[in-house]
């Protein structure tokens, strides 16, 4: 496991009889910026086995996520997760520049997401199966629909 810090990538060595934890995203806001969510990549080792059992536990599509009141003054608007996780994904299959990123909900961003993430919410219904081409109009920003 490897985590960037700045234009470096640097090497996570395992404790012994421990768990690697990383924090995703949506802790990064929950906490207001107390935990971060770093970028991560996994390399393979040429003759040693590698186990790897990732577990994601995510909040309902519907939740909102804001920094708790307790942290202090807020350093993010809200963030729905399902609008972030349908970006992530979209993020897959599309190339809008650059992939979503809990920095887009930073208080007193202009990002294009904070305003689409209302358009989104008006039209989508989380009840039903997602679909990235049905929802490409909603999904891209205003200059790439």
């Amino acid at each position: 496991l490897q985590v960037r810090h700045g234009d470096e990538w640097i090497t996570v060595r395992p404790e012994p009889d421990a768990f690697t934890i990383n924090t995703g995203d949506m802790a990064q806001i929950w906490s207001n910026n107390r935990y971060y969510a770093p970028e991560h990549r996994v390399l393979t080792h040429p003759s040693k086995e590698r186990y790897s059992a990732p577990m994601f536990y995510n909040p309902p599509f519907d939740a909102v996520v804001k920094p708790l009141p307790t942290l202090g003054a807020p350093q993010y608007s809200e963030c729905v997760w399902g609008y972030f996780r349908a970006q992530r994904f979209a993020g897959d299959f599309a190339d809008y520049g650059s992939e979503i990123q809990t920095s887009d909900f930073s208080a007193g961003s202009s990002s294009w997401h904070v305003k689409n993430q209302q358009r989104f919410l008006n039209q989508t219904d989380f009840a039903k199966p997602f679909s990235v081409e049905g929802n490409r109009q909603l999904l891209a920003p205003p200059s790439v629909s």
